[in-house]
């Protein structure tokens, strides 16, 4: 067997599907690449046994057929270090030999039976999107989503696809974000991604050339492709919370505030807040917000900035980072925050655009 291909375009398929290699595994073989080269393809796996990635690699030259694994740690640096030239790759016994211009490697290889197959979902294309949009919904919540792999329900990124809407929601029981965009599709359907799918998905749709990509839903998994590059989710058993009962129905107060006064504000408050309760105190009167925290420790900080009230005054606390997270994703000049009152959520907002919003639940203050 023999395959001869350039670099970039090894090494562009093999960093989309590295996200979906297993960091932890008592399997070696799911820590390595399967390279599977038959009917005159060329086509490369990944997976974690929850996600999965299946990519074609466009070759200038290819003979023969064969399959083997091999450790994708190491062939990822290699090709990254390699110039912008052809390679080839032979297999040799056990033995992938790499040759690019001057230089020449030989890696190990793993037996291709023991590497579990990447099924995609089985069923037609439900959706197709442009890329960059999706792209964005994404990065906008999952930020949000609980990290703890044992918060089944929430260590993921619930799809809702119902009314001409799409809407990815993301919680991890402290805030919650919400994207959603108007598409042209009549299907109704909801599942939950783990967050260690949407990492993938996130890495494949930050580096695919596609304009757009379509997605595929069974019941059980998810298939996502774009171009030469299919990224099968499997989805969560689980159910996530209703999010819609944790968005207020109506509010007191309404203020609207720079978005780089307020986040510059609250990384300077941060230095003390983050020593002591890790809390800051909002008092909001008429045209100025008010942060302050205290710490035994580190002494005391008081921010005051200028913004437009309507309602009522208030006294409320949150963690700080909560905040500074949803302002760093809310690309307006300015930014709605509306409050009910002080033990109720705070719901953000970019001011006057739709389709993002987040919600933040308050601390107590003492």
């Amino acid at each position: 067997m023999r395959i001869v291909v350039d670099s970039g375009e090894l090494e562009d398929k093999l960093v989309m599907a590295s996200k979906a290699v297993a960091k932890k595994s008592v399997k070696p073989v799911l820590a390595g690449f399967l390279f599977d080269v038959k009917d005159g393809e060329f086509n490369l796996h990944a997976t974690d046994m929850e996600t999965g990635v299946r990519a074609k690699v466009n070759t200038n030259e290819l003979e023969g057929e064969g399959k083997f694994v091999v450790d994708a740690k190491t062939i990822l640096e290699l090709v990254k270090s390699l110039p912008p030239d052809v390679v080839e790759m032979t297999l040799e016994g056990d033995n992938l030999i790499i040759t690019c211009g001057s230089s020449k490697f030989h890696l190990p290889t793993m037996d291709p039976l023991e590497f579990p197959e990447v099924t995609p979902a089985e069923s037609e294309a439900i959706l197709e999107i442009d890329t960059s949009i999706l792209d964005e919904m994404v990065d906008k919540v999952i930020f949000a989503a609980a990290t703890d792999e044992f918060m089944r329900n929430l260590n993921g990124v619930f799809w809702e696809l119902t009314e001409g809407f799409l809407r990815l929601v993301a919680s991890d029981g402290f805030r919650l974000a919400l994207a959603e965009e108007k598409i042209d599709h009549e299907i109704t359907a909801d599942f939950l991604l783990s967050l260690k799918s949407m990492k993938e998905l996130s890495n494949v749709l930050s580096n695919t050339p596609e304009p757009f990509v379509s997605l595929k839903y069974d019941g059980k998994r998810v298939s996502l492709t774009a171009g030469d590059v299919e990224t099968i989710m499997r989805v969560v058993d689980a159910d996530f919370p209703d999010y819609r009962r944790v968005l207020p129905p109506a509010f007191k107060t309404k203020v609207v505030v720079s978005r780089n006064e307020l986040l510059d504000s609250l990384r300077r408050i941060s230095v003390i807040a983050k020593k002591g309760s890790d809390a800051v105190k909002f008092e909001i009167t008429e045209g100025k917000m008010t942060l302050s925290t205290k710490s035994p420790e580190a002494g005391e900080a008081i921010e005051e900035i200028e913004v437009q009230k309507e309602g009522e005054d208030l006294t409320i606390a949150f963690n700080p980072k909560f905040i500074i997270d949803a302002l760093r994703k809310i690309d307006t000049e300015e930014v709605e925050m509306n409050f009910v009152d002080s033990t109720s959520p705070l719901q953000m907002n970019p001011l006057d655009v739709e389709g993002y919003i987040y919600i933040v639940m308050p601390i107590r203050l003492a």
